[in-house]
């Protein structure tokens, strides 16, 4: 796979972090990246292009944009990757490849992808957990992060603790619970849904209807925060958060209707973030 990135220039700061979000149906990864940018101002400062890929062109305020877009803050050294779309998931594991060369190349010293996942419990704690290299465990542990305790990561996540683990730059994977995935676990539990396409449909209209998981993204935003030893006003969101949890709360009851009826009630929408 070709990829061009196209960069104005990035300071080689020891401090500078790289951020970017795992694709996962809770979109809030996805959310923390782009709060960060806002609210940290980042200035633009590069774009990737993906030569494989059709075109695909992203549009602010009327101008034509690469969908895939670098930000950085030199107050807070944190460099960002804004995704207008998703990557295909069989070019993932070598875009992340790219990036981290990247990365590599222009000594970045830290780059975490954002994940979230079900509660680990019976609800949804102010936990972030993490995964990274044997050498960092210590580290992650003081910054008041939880080291997942055993799992077999695969997929998107896995790819990207494939591509960093033995290179020459540090790497982690952060992940917050989700309590949109809390509650399609609970369905899948329940024996409601069983098939992918039944719990997608449900996906897609959860999504649709109250957005995506701002609460696991307050938790991220709060977790880079704490790496970057910085300052991140979350008051907005934070307001967003508590109407957001109010709404999954009051849409459980429906969900746990037969599939059958709560199907008929859905139309099919592509996800997308």
């Amino acid at each position: 796979m070709k990829l061009e990135v196209k960069i104005s220039g990035l300071p080689r700061d020891k401090r500078n972090i790289l951020v970017m979000a795992c694709p996962e149906p809770s979109l809030a990864g996805v959310v923390a990246v782009e709060y960060l940018i806002d609210a940290l101002k980042m200035e633009e400062i590069g774009a990737i292009r993906i030569t494989e890929m059709p075109p695909v062109i992203a549009v602010v305020n009327g101008a034509a944009k690469l969908p895939y877009r670098i930000f950085y803050s030199r107050e807070a050294g944190i460099v960002a990757i804004r995704q207008h779309v998703p990557i295909p998931p069989q070019i993932y594991a070598e875009f992340i490849r790219k990036v981290l060369d990247w990365a590599e190349e222009n000594k970045v010293k830290l780059v975490v992808c954002l994940s979230a996942m079900p509660a680990a419990g019976d609800r949804e704690s102010e936990n972030v957990y993490f995964v990274t290299e044997e050498g960092l465990v210590e580290k992650f542990k003081q910054y008041g992060f939880e080291p997942i305790k055993e799992a077999t990561v695969a997929g998107l996540e896995g790819a990207y603790l494939d591509a960093v683990l033995g290179r020459g730059i540090d790497g982690a994977l952060l992940i917050a619970e989700s309590k949109l995935l809390t509650a399609i676990k609970r369905l899948v539990d329940s024996g409601k849904i069983s098939t992918h396409r039944d719990v997608m449909l449900i996906l897609n209209d959860l999504v649709g209807r109250v957005g995506p998981d701002v609460g696991a993204a307050l938790k991220l935003i709060n977790a880079v925060a704490r790496l970057a030893e910085t300052q991140i006003d979350t008051a907005k969101l934070q307001e967003h958060a508590s109407k957001y949890a109010f709404l999954i709360e009051k849409n459980l009851e429906a969900l746990f209707k037969p599939v059958e009826a709560v199907a008929a009630q859905r139309r099919e929408v592509p996800l997308v973030f």
